[in-house]
């Protein structure tokens, strides 16, 4: 790269780039890059460390919150199913339930099956994170029962 960054730069550009309010042009517009010198930054071993853990930390807040309302999807399924709860929107309640009980998220606490001493360094263990975040990358479908339709019916 051929302006090195101060740390209140980077950090500024991390956060940016975590808000997501900039297209690729915009955000390097708005630090004073050049869209090659952004992603000549971006391919570095410490950013992709790094953005790499802020794509973990994404994934497990979203499996924490919904494995919150799994357990309210699943009361709620029941008090339907009993004929419990009665009121309108019965129907749509029953899939949304349904749905949120069968969304099979890969979970960012499992640990990775990689060595660790194969000598590639930062590059692996980034690898690794998202080999664990979100399965193989050889482009193989995802397991999700979210993208298929209601089997239940």
């Amino acid at each position: 790269m051929g302006k090195r960054m101060t740390i209140k730069q980077r950090a500024a550009l991390i956060r940016d780039i975590f808000n997501a309010e900039h297209d690729v042009v915009a955000l390097a517009a708005a630090h004073e890059l050049s869209p090659d010198e952004l992603a000549t930054w971006a391919g570095e071993a410490q950013t992709q460390r790094c953005l790499t853990g802020l794509c973990v930390l994404a994934d497990m807040q979203t499996q924490l919150l919904l494995s919150r309302y799994r357990l309210l999807a699943a009361s709620r399924l029941i008090n339907l199913a009993t004929g419990e709860q009665e009121g309108g929107g019965g129907d749509v309640a029953r899939k949304a339930c349904v749905d949120l009980l069968k969304l099979d998220l890969k979970r960012a606490d499992a640990s990775p099956d990689g060595d660790a001493g194969d000598g590639c360094g930062a590059a692996a263990e980034a690898d690794a994170l998202r080999a664990m975040v979100y399965g193989p990358g050889d482009g193989g479908g995802d397991s999700s029962g979210a993208a298929g339709g209601d089997e239940d019916e």
